[in-house]
């Protein structure tokens, strides 16, 4: 999905606003795990452009790469969680604020808690928020290090504006989350992301498949109006 409507916040948080008129089960729900680690294969898929006029572009295959996440619960109601992802764009692409050269490692670490609201034996509301920090070429925690392996100088003058600046932000998460199935689960919601200049929503979600009673299959999505990832892996549950 590339576009919002810009109506879908407001009502999401509504909705949020009258959920306590609903009641919600007095312990977390059981069926669904907060404490794991996972190894996903992350995917890219960049809106390029003309993307809709070739066919041979619209691919969903614009880089890759790989991340790790582990969530922990602290209690029934509280979970802290973190990840890092390590991806690399096949092609030069722009946004607003910055030029990406082709072959950019892209690299991104968020640590952040979560609160579960219970709504039936199947279902949760989940409530997150990280901190975001975003790095293009070596990583630097809090800052911003572009060391590019390229000659080009319009490349490096096109970050120049940014090496002042911190590459950290944040992120604001709200989802549905259920076990809609003996041995499958998924979650829907949307996210606000708000890194340096940069901010926007978009839609993420996961579709998991337990093949055991601590392991499953997991398919991730976060699809916003620039920039879609997707994501499979194995996640261990505890």
């Amino acid at each position: 999905m590339k576009s919002i409507n810009p109506h879908t916040p407001k009502l999401l948080a509504l909705s949020f606003c009258l959920l306590p008129l609903t009641g919600f089960a007095a312990d977390a729900n059981d069926e669904l795990s907060y404490g794991y680690v996972e190894l996903d294969y992350i995917n890219l898929d960049v809106d390029q452009e003309d993307e809709n006029l070739n066919v041979f572009k619209n691919d969903f295959d614009n880089g890759g790469g790989y991340g790790v996440s582990v969530s922990f619960p602290i209690n029934e109601a509280f979970f802290v969680f973190g990840d890092y992802s390590d991806t690399e764009a096949d092609f030069g692409f722009s946004t607003e604020n910055a030029f990406f050269p082709a072959n950019t490692d892209i690299k991104r670490f968020n640590l952040g808690a979560g609160f579960v609201m219970p709504m039936n034996d199947t279902s949760d509301i989940v409530l997150s928020a990280a901190y975001s920090d975003l790095d293009y070429g070596d990583f630097d925690f809090g800052g911003r290090d572009n060391d590019f392996d390229n000659d080009f100088d319009d490349v490096e003058d096109a970050f120049d504006d940014l090496n002042e600046d911190s590459s950290d932000g944040y992120f604001l998460d709200a989802r549905l989350r259920s076990q809609f199935a003996p041995a499958w689960e998924g979650s829907i919601g949307l996210r606000y992301t708000d890194i340096q200049e940069n901010d926007g929503f978009s839609i993420v979600g996961n579709v998991m498949y337990e093949f055991g009673p601590n392991w499953g299959l997991n398919l991730t999505l976060d699809a916003g109006d620039e920039l879609t990832t997707w994501g499979a892996g194995v996640r261990f549950m505890f």
